[in-house]
């Protein structure tokens, strides 16, 4: 059936049907649906119908056939909603048969459209994937897999396992020993530690708290004292003052308020 094309310009999600016939006797063999690919050019080619043209990701009876005979591609509905190729897929497996069912020559294994309805289960597959789950394999049921596993946890785990623990201690011991020059506690012994937590944590010297109480009132900008402080004026009535914040008091503004007035130029600084 030929390729009828109107427009460049294609539908999201076009789909289309498309039926491979073998070349040796004539037959339909194989049923299947796709979409437009990104690629695609307006004319009848592998980019247009790039699924149509796979020559793999297909079961074995297609491939056995693909084997020994030269095979084509037949587009036969276009212009598709996902909906309605579904729907055509089903119809048209249908109407060729099955060949694993006894009711045609398609190798497909479904009856067509979403999920794997009408696929058909040999017993060897089903036994096969019985006895492999209940067999040793499993490590759900395998109580030996299980202890296996615990005890390969408890190896790795240093919370579990003494060796380990004493493992990661030697190794934190030579890391501490043998530290380079830049290591902060290369040769120190645990007393100097100690003493060094003691000048340097604020919560157990109080030399360092008077230190970070006077730089804290360094950086306080009450009354204009930190050096830090700008002076600002108001426009509108030219007082001027020490401070962002004695100016924010002055005029009862809040804090967003005096920076908005100092970008649109209502205060500025001095």
């Amino acid at each position: 059936m030929g390729c009828l094309y109107q427009s460049r310009i294609f539908i999201v999600m076009r789909c289309y049907i498309y039926l491979h016939r073998r070349l040796d006797t004539n037959e339909i063999f194989y049923v299947g649906r796709g979409t437009v690919g990104k690629k695609a050019s307006g004319n009848c080619d592998t980019h247009t119908y790039q699924r149509a043209y796979v020559n793999h990701k297909h079961n074995n009876h297609w491939l056995r056939i693909t084997n020994k005979t030269s095979w084509s591609v037949e587009i036969v509905e276009d212009y598709l909603s996902w909906e309605e190729s579904i729907l055509l897929e089903i119809e048209y497996i249908k109407k060729y048969g099955r060949l694993n069912l006894n009711e045609g020559l398609l190798v497909n294994f479904t009856d067509g459209g979403e999920g794997s309805r009408g696929l058909v289960v040999s017993d060897t597959v089903i036994s096969t994937q019985r006895n492999r789950m209940s067999s040793d394999l499993n490590p759900m049921k395998n109580t030996k897999n299980k202890i296996k596993q615990s005890i390969r946890m408890k190896k790795n785990n240093p919370m579990k396992n003494t060796d380990t623990q004493k493992k990661v201690s030697n190794t934190q011991k030579l890391m501490w020993l043998n530290g380079t020059e830049n290591h902060p506690r290369k040769n120190k012994p645990r007393e100097d530690l100690r003493l060094r937590n003691l000048t340097d944590n604020p919560t157990k010297n109080p030399e360092v708290i008077e230190k970070i109480r006077q730089s804290a009132l360094l950086r306080d900008n009450k009354g204009g004292k930190s050096p830090n402080a700008k002076k600002v004026m108001d426009i509108s009535t030219g007082t001027i003052y020490t401070s962002v914040k004695e100016c924010m008091n002055g005029m009862n503004i809040s804090h967003t308020t005096i920076y908005r007035y100092l970008k649109n130029g209502k205060v500025i600084y001095v």
